[in-house]
This record gives C-alpha cells, structure tokens and sequence, in this order.
C-alpha cells in the first residue's frame, strides 16, 4: 500500500512512492482467515454433529487435533479478519483523503472523489450479495465509506469521539442478545445452511431479494463502522509512515486485542469442546460478535509493530524479501482475492459443482480453505510477477477515477 492508498490510481509518473507493507500484508493474513471462517459457517456448515457445530464440528470424544483447530478458531480466525479489514478500508480512505489534501484538492472535492470510489465498491458488493454470496462484506464496507465521507472534515478528537459513541450505542442495543445467548442451550450457528444445489435458482432469489440487501448492509454496518473511523484517523495521520512515533499509541490498541482474544476466544473454545455447561459456547459467540470487533486495530497495530525491521529494509534497499512478496502480491489484490475465494468455493464446496468437502469435519474444511487461499496467493504473486494489477482492483479504478486517472494537482 503506498502512501496514498492505492497503487496505480495516477499516472505512471507518480507511481513510484514509498510503499507501507504492514498493511498488505495484514490483509494477505486476514484472507485466510476470512476464508476458514466463511467455510464453517456460510459454504459448508456443517450438519449433525456433536460438538463445535458452529466451527466445522466434530463427532464423539473428538481428536486432540479436532479440539486444537476448536481453539484455533475460537482464539483467531472468528470475528477477527472482518474487522482489521474494516480498519484497513478506513485507513485507506485517510491515506487518499490525505493525498488528495497535498494535491490541493478542497474538502468538497476530496468528499466526492471518495464518495464515488466507495460508491463503486458498494455497488461491486451488492452484485456479489445478490448473485453469488448472500453474507458478502463488501456492500456493508461501502455504505460505511460513503457514510465516513460525511464527517471527513471533523478533527481527529472528534472522529474518536464519534467512534466510542458508535461502539457505545452497538454494544448497548446488541447486549440484551448477548446475556439472553447466555441463557440457550441452542449451538451458536449462523443459521441454517444454504448451499447452491443450483446456481440459477441461488441467483433468482438474490434478485429477488434485492432490495432488502442495501438495508442489511446498513445493519451489518453498524458494528464495525466504529473500526472505520478508527482506520481513517490512522491514514490521515500517516501512523504506517511513522510507526515509531505512533508506537505507545498501537502498542495499547495490540495489547487490547489480546485481551479480548484471551478472554473470550479461550473460555469460547472450552465452551465448544463440551468443558462448560449449557449456553456458554452461545453466549460467549455471541460475545465475541461484539467485543471481538476491539480486535481488529489492535491485530492491525501488532502487525505494524512487527513489520518495522522489515520496513526499513524495504526504505533501505527499494526491494521486499522474497518471503513476503507472495503474501504482499495478496494484500495489494485483497478484492480480486476476496472474490475468487466466491469463485472456488461455489466450483468446490457446493452440491451443484463439486461437494469436495461434503462429508468432511473441521479439519477437513479448514484445510480446503487454506487451499483455496493459498490458490489465491499463487494467482496474485502471478499477477504481480507478470506487472498487472487484480483484475477487480483494475476495474474498480477505472470506473472511480476515469481511463487517465485524477490529475496530479486539482485543476477544478
């Protein structure tokens, strides 16, 4: 990610920038585990199990294995990747809002050059939701950067301000759900399955179910639209420029994360194997669904963290370590990644292609996703070998800012 956030969106002669790697490569992590846990809930939940139902399941007194990858989930994949994606769309949006401002683009004119971008990315997720993938991401992320472009103007106390009162009011109106998740013996699944027995008939109820989609985006929306704000301060302030000066400040928001990763992922994973009584894997799922959004700066920050030797080798040589270029490729293409990972499930893990993981477990769902993510880290270290960009990422700046990209200096 460069310090405008985005890669190519102006001309080539403005191509060449100092490039922050900690958040491509939070977002080529975030993929896989986005991946694992839409597995187990959305693509293949699975059925008639006797524990960790919720998770990918296991039968009987289960393996040590099965119990690992229990805890696994419950500690880092659940509630995790969505929202350090949520601060990474609000950091990108500060990123190019701040660059905008250098350009000497005025405050109105920086709101409408976001408004459009975002207004695509809703537009790329609401055809996602209805024709392929009812639990997309996407749509909700681009109302949360189209309703930010209202208050992009406001000082950053006032943007924290705004994100605690966000926070408070979620947490007061999801909290009656949470003590009463508390109370129910019921396993803590998503719903029941919707698997694609045929495509076309999926599509015709996406389209006819259009309508409701914008309204469950603005739902869905709301608990993480908190992070957005966040995010935004971060990348206007240029935080991934300055990790240093920033470090007290990221170093509080990773320590958060673990405690609430320690504090609810790991009674959640006792809950799951059958260690608590009835209602706490329940309860403490739905717990998570709210505090568990805490975690996605916090993960953001502690990669940040960890990437400072890393970056400075990048500053010092102009070059990224052959380990990393694969998982970076990824991060700089997380929408062309994001949506190929519809791509192969649906191809995969469906009754109207092929059912791989028709009578798999946890172990078995977890590591198709993890082949399915690592199909999409080989596609985009391709991409990136061969110089070309995510195609959905191409399409997505083409249509935002035109064929010539925005002019380098504001011309009104």
């Amino acid at each position: 990610m460069t310090a405008t956030g985005t890669t190519t969106h102006t001309s080539e002669r403005t191509a060449v920038r100092q490039r922050f790697v900690a958040p491509d490569l939070a977002r080529g992590f975030a993929l896989v585990g986005i991946a694992m846990a839409n597995m187990v809930t959305d693509w293949d939940p699975a059925e008639g199990v006797d524990h960790a139902a919720g998770l990918g399941g296991y039968n009987g007194d289960g393996t040590l294995l099965e119990k690992l990858l229990v805890f696994f989930e419950t500690v880092f994949v659940h509630v995790r990747g969505l929202p350090m994606f949520a601060t990474l769309l609000g950091v990108g949006v500060g990123m190019i809002f701040a660059s905008l401002e250098r350009r000497g683009y005025p405050l109105r004119a920086r709101r409408m050059v976001l408004a459009r971008r975002y207004g695509f990315l809703f537009l790329f997720g609401l055809v996602h939701k209805t024709l392929f993938f009812t639990n997309d991401i996407m749509t909700a992320y681009g109302i949360a950067a189209l309703i930010l472009c209202l208050f992009i103007g406001w000082s950053d106390r006032a943007l924290y301000a705004l994100a605690g009162a966000a926070f408070a009011l979620n947490a007061i109106l999801r909290a009656p759900g949470v003590f009463a998740a508390f109370s129910s013996a019921a396993e803590p699944v998503d719903g029941s399955p919707a698997r694609i027995v045929d495509l076309g008939e999926r599509i015709a109820a996406g389209l006819a179910n259009f309508w409701v989609y914008p309204a469950m985006g603005v739902i869905e929306m709301l608990a993480f639209f908190p992070l957005v704000v966040v995010g935004f301060v971060w990348g206007r302030r240029g935080v991934f420029g300055n990790v240093n000066g920033n470090s007290r400040m990221l170093r509080g928001w990773a320590i958060l994360a673990a405690v609430v990763i320690v504090a609810v992922g790991i009674p959640w994973g006792c809950a799951e194997i059958g260690a608590l009584g009835p209602g706490w894997a329940t309860g403490l799922n739905a717990a998570n669904e709210l505090v568990g959004m805490l975690t996605g700066p916090g993960i953001l920050a502690a990669i940040s963290l960890a990437c400072r030797p890393l970056q400075s080798r990048i500053n010092a040589s102009g070059s990224l370590p052959h380990l990393a270029q694969p998982l970076v490729a990824l991060g700089k293409r997380s929408m062309s990644g994001y949506l190929a990972q519809t791509i192969l499930f649906t191809l995969t893990t469906q009754p109207a292609f092929w059912w791989v993981t028709r009578d798999a477990k946890i172990a078995g769902k977890l590591g198709w996703a993890l082949i399915m993510w690592l199909a999409t880290v080989a596609g985009a270290w391709a991409l990136e070998r061969a110089g070309r960009p995510g195609p959905f990422e191409w399409l997505h700046r083409r249509l935002s800012y035109g064929k010539n990209g925005l002019p380098e200096h504001y011309n009104g």
